[in-house]
């Protein structure tokens, strides 16, 4: 679609009532390899093509999208959208646009469409190599390869017109081991933000047998009871606490609806002196980075949390205006079926001066935790322990299993109190809320908790 039409469908937005005009193009193309118990399941080869477009009038929003992308097709889309908003039409005035530029920190080098098919299935026999050659008996191994190249444009009311491309490269592996009468099942992403030079080291092989050890551990675990005890997260992965105890919570469409326990506290002390919570989409080498939001605005550094103090939100065009906030580069989306909302990219925690040794040392009897399987956040969280172990005078014991951590993110965060001078990132994965699944990464240094509760 070339610069003109895009001007032309936002203008006829403009006139037809609407105070705002957002226009998301998206060209996309995936690649889909699957593999289970050695057999190659196919390989699925997509390109997705549409637009979305956004309407706002009077403080309301209207979305709407569509897979005709052509001018006429985009100009009967804005009519039925200012029909809902119900807005009053306006005198025609020219939208000119002028292209912003923006830079992705995640450099391609081998563009996944340019790569033949079998290199790509020779990746997955290799993972699913890796997967029995792991010293572990599995039962079931089920193993997928992704590629995924997006290229978006962005074009408004306001004259921005920007673009971005992702590419980013994926293997997700799943197994169950059995030993005798035990059985665990687990599942593992290998998440790079590149093309197929994701792959060439063999690093992903060494991911693979690494889980599958963990998980064997995992399953030999004692059962832990009910209890409020100190906890000790490892750094790296761990992160996703922060993620899911008060990310959510300080993105823009939580704080506008009310429901979040960060609300109104802007430049008050939320979080323990030793809390720097950052969300940063600029980081290069990170699964959440991109050159650009969704609504084509520069991604930026965000300090949150700054030495306990609450200094800011997430927020996209839409949920910020309704706070009185501008937006910081956070408005994202799933694909052009979604409306763009605030959302988390790479949200980590800031280093601090406690030594790792000494953090471990000081717990008479706790958890430590070296990784976390998931969970679910908001004003209460709740985290599966995927790896864990039993703290014992000041040393690492036993490993447990079953065990999850659970608590109120605004009182969790005021309990921090050591943070390691190590900070450790990690892969990343995906964020599923209501703008769909988006890449971020979660990561930190390790952090002790005084108190916690655990079951």
């Amino acid at each position: 679609m070339t610069q003109q039409e895009m001007e032309r469908i936002l203008e006829s937005a403009v006139c037809g009532g609407a105070e705002f005009a957002e226009l998301f193009l998206e060209d996309r193309e995936e690649t889909h390899i699957g593999c289970r118990d050695g057999v190659l399941q196919g390989m699925k080869s997509l390109r997705i093509y549409g637009a979305g477009l956004a309407l706002i009038a009077q403080g309301r929003r209207v979305y709407l999208h569509t897979n005709r992308v052509d001018e006429e097709s985009l100009i009967r889309l804005a009519g039925r959208g200012n029909e809902m908003l119900k807005a009053e039409k306006k005198k025609r005035r020219p939208i000119s646009c002028i292209r912003q530029e923006r830079h992705n920190p995640n450099a391609v080098v081998m563009v996944p469409s340019e790569i033949a098919g079998h290199k790509k299935t020779e990746v997955l026999i290799r993972a699913d190599g890796a997967l029995r050659g792991a010293g572990v008996g599995l039962s079931y191994r089920n193993l997928t390869y992704f590629d995924t190249d997006q290229r978006v444009t962005v074009a408004n009311s306001e004259g921005l017109l920007a673009s971005d491309r992702r590419v980013t490269s994926r293997i997700r592996f799943q197994y169950t081991i059995q030993e005798g009468e035990l059985c665990r099942g687990a599942w593992q992403d290998y998440t790079r933000p590149a093309g197929f030079e994701a792959f060439a080291s063999g690093e992903y092989e060494d991911v693979i047998r690494e889980g599958v050890q963990a998980a064997k551990r995992a399953m030999h675990g004692k059962s832990v009871k009910p209890c409020t005890v100190p906890v000790v997260l490892a750094a790296g992965g761990c992160g996703t606490l922060w993620h899911e105890s008060c990310g959510h919570s300080l993105e823009a469409n939580a704080i506008a609806g009310g429901g979040s326990a960060f609300a109104g506290k802007l430049g008050e002390l939320v979080a323990n002196p030793k809390v720097t919570l950052i969300d940063d989409a600029t980081l290069p080498g990170y699964y959440g980075s991109n050159g650009m939001d969704d609504e084509g605005h520069r991604t930026q550094r965000n300090v949150l949390i700054e030495n306990g103090v609450l200094k800011g939100y997430l927020c996209d065009r839409y949920y910020g205006s309704l706070i009185g906030m501008e937006s910081c580069g956070c408005g994202r989306r799933q694909n052009y079926t979604y409306a763009p909302a605030a959302r988390m990219s790479n949200t980590f925690l800031a280093p601090g001066t406690d030594r790792e040794e000494d953090i471990i040392a000081s717990v008479e009897e706790g958890l430590f935790v070296k990784s976390i399987g998931g969970g679910t956040g908001g004003a209460q969280f709740t985290l599966n322990v995927s790896e864990g172990y039993w703290i014992e005078k000041g040393k690492i014991t036993v490993p447990v299993s079953g065990v999850m951590l659970t608590g109120s993110g605004i009182d969790v965060i005021k309990r921090v109190d050591m943070v390691g001078d190590r900070l450790e990132g990690e892969g990343g994965s995906f964020c599923g809320a209501g703008s769909g699944l988006v890449p971020t990464t979660a990561f930190q240094p390790m952090v002790r908790i005084s108190q916690m509760s655990i079951g």
